[in-house]
């Protein structure tokens, strides 16, 4: 079932039967503001751990308990330029439970509860309740300077979006926006989300399509979500001022290891080509353990701890990362461009080609056996279907590949950003 509910209010449900547990997930989608992330990240710890009813998180996850072990998640994550604040409760299939019982109604009321009864005391949220997240907050941002490998992700990626300041703050948010941000802002973005974003409803698992709509339409979900709701535009970052003029940045730390991170982008790859070209090159240039990075870089030549490769379909970049010592820097570069280059001239084997095209395979099949595969499905289905390819169609943009296709990848791939975290 497919219903829109109001404008940008899209119910998607998905009876399938292959799991044990059904999940409902409802994401509040708006465009990227860096001045909005750090609250709507906060906004997310500080709904999920408590509510009106259920004033503390141990009261929530004692009526979790008593729905045979409810799931509550709430969490920021980008999605295509969006910030998604997404809510979800997963909870057991009656068939898989001894009495039988029904739990659709139980488990949307609760949901119901996180997403629109806020702990609140005023005109504000239960201080206690926010004193508690900010402060947790605080702490996960901090210890971020302890987790060398996202910082260097995180140091790639300010170069990498230079451009754009709305992805110059993580999606976790930055200490300095949470020093200022106050109770009674949290608020206000509490109710500006409610009111404005764009919201995608899912359901997947065994369930009665007909009998989960007059639920949604007796909770307080239908009186709280039948506004029309702001629009949504999707845009792509574009990167043909980096491929002019890479950038680079060197820091330095008190570390045994350092690391570097490299960015490459893609675009100009010819349109006619296999569509799963770009993730087939990746695979065999250091996405996983039989790839030609971690096989010659790290196995063969001992110039890293660790080093891997990465495809983001949707920008078409490709990421390399590397954890090594500081006087192999130079000699690993110098071994990732042969790698490319190996590639780029097509020396990759006909066996090469074969294990990737079965690892695609695998990981696809592997991915359908979770629930939120089918859910990101729906997601991707609503926004962007573009990016979506049937089983068919997968199977049919596999079995065509060329090593023209892939080589080309590879020619096409120009670096733009590079960051080095330099131990000391």
């Amino acid at each position: 079932m497919r219903k829109t509910l109001a404008k940008n209010i899209f119910l998607n449900i998905n009876p399938i039967k292959k799991f044990r547990t059904i999940k409902i997930q409802i994401d509040f989608l708006r465009p990227l503001n860096k001045e909005e992330t750090t609250s709507r990240r906060l906004l997310a710890n500080v709904m999920s751990n408590s509510t009106a009813d259920y004033p503390s998180f141990r009261a929530i996850n004692d009526r979790e308990m008593e729905l045979y072990g409810s799931e509550i998640n709430v969490f920021t994550r980008n999605l295509l330029n969006f910030n998604d604040l997404a809510f979800s409760v997963e909870f057991a299939d009656p068939n898989f439970l001894i009495d039988g019982q029904d739990q659709l109604k139980d488990n949307l009321e609760l949901l119901g509860e996180i997403i629109f009864k806020p702990n609140l005391s005023g005109n504000k949220f239960d201080e206690t309740a926010f004193e508690t997240e900010k402060r947790n907050l605080m702490s996960n941002l901090v210890s971020i300077q302890d987790n060398q490998d996202l910082v260097s992700t995180l140091g790639l990626a300010k170069l990498i979006y230079r451009d754009n300041p709305n992805r110059q703050i993580p999606i976790f948010g930055n200490i300095e926006q949470l020093n200022d941000l106050t109770n009674e802002k949290l608020l206000q973005t509490y109710y500006d989300v409610i009111k404005n974003d764009t919201i995608v409803i899912n359901v997947v698992g065994n369930v009665d399509e007909n009998e989960f709509f007059e639920e949604l339409k007796n909770s307080d979900f239908y009186n709280q979500m039948n506004n029309d709701r702001n629009d949504l535009q999707i845009e792509f970052d574009k990167f043909e001022e980096l491929v002019k003029s890479p950038v680079n940045q060197t820091d330095h730390k008190h570390l045994n290891q350092s690391r570097i991170a490299l960015a490459y982008a893609t675009e100009g790859v010819s349109k006619k080509y296999n569509r799963l070209a770009p993730q087939i090159m990746n695979l065999i240039l250091g996405g996983d353990d039989q790839s030609q990075l971690f096989q010659q870089v790290r196995e063969k030549n001992s110039l890293a701890y660790s080093v891997s490769s990465t495809y983001q379909p949707l920008n078409h970049l490709v990421m390399i990362q590397a954890g090594l010592d500081a006087d192999s820097i130079d000699k690993a570069l110098e071994l990732i461009n042969q790698q490319i280059d190996f590639i780029k001239h097509g020396k990759f084997t006909d066996a090469q080609i074969d294990h990737a095209q079965k690892v695609m395979l695998t990981r696809r099949k592997i991915s359908t056996d979770s629930i939120q595969y089918y859910i990101m499905q729906s997601i991707w289905e609503t926004v962007y279907p573009k990016t979506l390819l049937t089983d068919q169609q997968f199977q049919a943009e596999l079995e065509s590949l060329d090593r023209e296709h892939i080589a080309s990848v590879a020619d096409n791939m120009h670096s733009i950003a590079q960051y080095q975290l330099i131990g000391d």
